[in-house]
């Protein structure tokens, strides 16, 4: 039976060959390869990056959007620097190409996200949405962990303190 995790197990294998391709494609010699497929060096570095980056997105479904885009951001600004010790040159264009790519993948996900966003929650506000986010690190008033008073112990505080409270102890018989 086919199911998600086939995608995402698809999905990093390709991830990983396509990477390996154009990182040789990129470091090697093989400069001016793309006008064999009438592409521009500019439009195939938006598309090699735009790529890899869809790629990313679904193989590590776990992981948030803009680090990986961030990621691939920082993989494009590394094999600019390579390119400078393999004989070929390094340019900010490419970069900018490699990034132009990488933004419009992430900008069609955020769509994406709206689109299920409104699916799913459609007539909530924004504000209770963004209550409901799970990412949220803060805690809410209404139903998290109190916050100590400047008055409190310190003891209560601690790591530990607030852990027992939330997973009491259980009772050994």
């Amino acid at each position: 039976m086919l199911k998600p995790d086939h995608f995402v197990l698809s999905a990093r294998i390709v991830l990983v060959v396509g990477a390996l391709v154009a990182a040789t494609l990129m470091l090697g010699p093989f400069q001016g390869l793309e006008q064999v497929f009438g592409l521009s060096d500019k439009t195939a570095h938006a598309v090699a990056f735009g790529g890899l980056t869809a790629l990313a997105f679904l193989a590590c479904p776990r992981m948030r959007r803009a680090d990986l885009a961030l990621a691939a951001l920082l993989l494009g600004g590394g094999v600019e620097v390579a390119q400078l010790f393999g004989g070929r040159s390094a340019s900010l264009l490419d970069w900018l190409a490699d990034g132009f790519g990488i933004g419009a993948v992430y900008a069609v996900s955020l769509v994406e996200g709206l689109r299920k966003m409104a699916r799913e929650q459609g007539d909530m506000p924004l504000h209770e949405i963004a209550r409901m986010d799970r990412r949220n690190h803060r805690q809410r008033a209404e139903g998290g962990i109190p916050r100590p008073t400047v008055g409190q112990d310190v003891a209560q505080a601690t790591f530990a303190a607030r852990a027992a409270r939330k997973f009491p102890a259980k009772l050994r018989s």
